[in-house]
């Protein structure tokens, strides 16, 4: 006898229903709390960087379900502090992001129970350090974001920074020592990149050797530096790197982006040029002045290299080799090949080549060359 299935009634469906809705309930009741808890700390550890707050940023704080204690346009004044709302003063200048949130948390805690605290940078001031020695453009360099003028640094400020300086500090990287150094156009070739020596808040900091980072890409030696770091090269006496080393510095990011010589005799535009770390060779001097003249003597070059102001040797080249490589303020002297031919050679470059006997003979009048020794 067939017995019909029994229909559930209305009052089982809403009973499910119920239940379904106090399940899901119950798990947003846990959810949303950790879901927040997340979006905070994904917000800290965004501003966990390299920047450090600098005299003159302007900063907004966010205190969780606070109003009264959140605020915004704070400045941080020429002595480092700042002053929060219901806190006071609190000293920040060269504080990461995350340092300055953890004085803050430690400061709020005692107004509000486990704080939940955002710190931005709305508006920051440039880093900047100093550089003396052995350096291109020595002085003060300033952290723009421009290429042509600054080094590069991270900052820390989150997603709530105004458009703009967000586009500006897009434009910064990092504040490392070989981005500072390249920056400021690059080392001399006569820097002591071993003993490179960090001033830090008036004390002696550090002293760095560069070369394990540029032959072995240590990156330990390439510290972070900051805002109102002190750095000095010392300059060897004499320039002594042998070519592979040298070829390795012109190379490097933080070599010399161009190094004067100057050629004289049988070419067809005499003068001072400007090489590159790219083709340091004398092939490419001798192409940038137009190359040789139709009597020019092709089989030895002489060629004065000073090693200081005053110290100098003479050297005798074969130009057909393609890979001699030049150094800063070279003077190389082409002779007529009828002179050559005569037996004459040695007399006539000890002539032509005595007015050179220091770097400011060779390069009289060009003080900005100069610099490059």
């Amino acid at each position: 006898m067939f017995h019909p299935v029994p229909r559930p009634c209305l009052g089982f469906h809403l009973r499910k229903l119920t239940l379904a809705l106090l399940t899901i309930l119950f798990m947003l009741s846990g959810f949303l709390p950790m879901a927040c808890a997340a979006g905070l700390t994904g917000q800290l550890q965004f501003a966990e960087g390299t920047y450090r707050i600098n005299v003159g940023d302007v900063l907004s704080v966010n205190v969780y379900n606070q109003a009264d204690l959140s605020s915004s346009g704070i400045l941080v004044r020429s002595d480092g502090n700042a002053t929060f709302n219901g806190i006071g003063e609190l000293h920040l200048a060269g504080k990461t992001i995350r340092e300055a949130t953890e004085l803050l948390e430690t400061q709020v805690q005692e107004l509000v129970r486990d704080p939940r605290i955002s710190l931005t940078v709305s508006e920051s001031k440039p880093p900047s350090v100093y550089l003396a020695g052995a350096v291109m453009r020595p002085g003060m360099l300033q952290n723009t974001g421009s290429s042509s003028s600054t080094g590069s640094t991270s900052t820390d400020s989150t997603s709530s920074t105004s458009s703009s300086n967000s586009s500006a500090k897009a434009n910064q990287m990092d504040f490392r020592l070989s981005n500072v150094l390249s920056a400021a156009g690059g080392v001399k070739l006569s820097a002591d990149l071993a003993n490179i020596m960090v001033t830090r808040n008036g004390e002696p900091f550090k002293t760095v050797n560069l070369w394990p980072m540029l032959k072995e890409g240590d990156p330990d030696g390439d510290i972070m530096l900051q805002n109102g770091d002190s750095v000095y090269i010392p300059e060897l006496p004499e320039q002594a790197l042998d070519d592979a080393t040298y070829r390795l510095l012109l190379t490097s990011a933080v070599g010399p982006k161009t190094f004067p010589v100057r050629i004289i005799g049988e070419v067809k535009t005499p003068g001072v040029y400007e090489l590159n770390g790219i083709s340091p060779f004398l092939t490419s001097a001798i192409a940038k002045s137009g190359g040789y003249n139709v009597g020019a003597n092709r089989k030895v070059i002489a060629l004065r290299r000073f090693t200081s102001e005053d110290k100098f040797s003479t050297l005798y080249i074969d130009p057909n080799r393609n890979d001699f490589m030049l150094r800063p303020n070279d003077v190389i002297y082409i002779s007529e090949l009828k002179v050559y031919k005569a037996g004459h050679f040695g007399e006539n470059v000890s002539k032509i080549m005595s007015p050179f006997t220091s770097l400011t003979s060779a390069f009289v009048g060009l003080s900005i060359l100069r610099t490059l020794k």
